[in-house]
């Protein structure tokens, strides 16, 4: 029996506007009501997380994995796990997202951070729960003032293919990275991944992998998709991120449909 939904946000549960569709919510609600847990799983901030569990209606009643795996709260609100970039190559490594066709931008637990608030960036900001800060001497402020828990590079995907390979190449030791979205690189601290702290979350409530179902939609959720063999990928997701789920459905209430199908709920 599964006692956990693990559910990925943009693309999966979110879309482009910043709703819930009323299917996902009611759906998720008839899951919940079988005594099975809920954690969303996300590239997004925490007290984004928050605000959509206020959308699904299922305030303080989520567990809660943000940035990629970064950070790790229950559903009670207790914290269980962060990682930040060590101060030694942070700098580095920004330097080397910095280029002229693309935006970076620097996230720490609650902020993020970019070198100018351009049109683009304020665009990208409508798909946001807050509001980005422009500091201009970001780099310098990198490991000091600002210690980053993930690095976003936003623009053309064939541009974040060759950019992920060119930072892979260079800093292998030091981070991995995700295409988070079309237009999104994620660049992450070493061993950090949804799967990595999923793995921490039902360790801690004593839930076995088989007991989990995953939703997601892109190649940061791949590492979840790897921990159960109940795993849905939406069917606008990437063949690549296909190939490496149990399931394509095209939503989570038919995700979860075939849960109750299958008698795992």
């Amino acid at each position: 029996m599964i006692k956990l939904l693990a559910i990925d946000l943009d693309g999966t549960l979110l879309n482009l506007e910043k709703q819930v569709n009323e299917h996902d919510i009611d759906a998720i609600q008839q899951a919940l009501n079988t005594g099975v847990e809920l954690a969303i799983a996300t590239g997004r901030m925490d007290h984004e997380i928050k605000e959509v569990l206020k959308l699904l209606k299922q305030e303080n009643n989520g567990h809660r994995v943000s940035q990629n795996g970064a950070f790790v709260y229950d559903k009670d609100d207790k914290f269980i796990h962060a990682n930040t970039f060590s101060q030694e190559h942070i700098q580095d490594i920004f330097a080397a997202a910095v280029t002229n066709d693309v935006i970076p931008s620097v996230s720490t637990e609650t902020d993020t951070y970019v070198i100018e608030k351009t049109a683009n960036v304020r665009e990208m900001e409508k798909r946001l729960f807050y509001s980005v800060h422009a500091t201009p001497d970001l780099k310098e402020q990198l490991g000091k003032s600002i210690h980053p828990s993930k690095i976003s590079i936003h623009g053309a995907n064939e541009r974040l293919q060759q950019l992920q390979k060119t930072i892979n190449s260079s800093f292998s030791n030091e981070l991995d990275s995700f295409i988070s979205d079309p237009h999104c690189l994620d660049l992450m601290p070493k061993n950090i991944s949804k799967g990595a702290a999923l793995k921490q979350l039902i360790s801690l409530l004593g839930i076995q992998p088989e007991e989990v179902a995953c939703m997601g939609d892109s190649f940061n959720d791949v590492s979840m998709f790897e921990l159960t063999p109940h795993s849905f990928a939406m069917e606008e997701a990437p063949p690549e991120v296909k190939e490496k789920t149990s399931h394509v459905v095209s939503g989570v209430d038919e995700a979860i449909a075939h849960l109750f199908e299958k008698g795992l709920l």
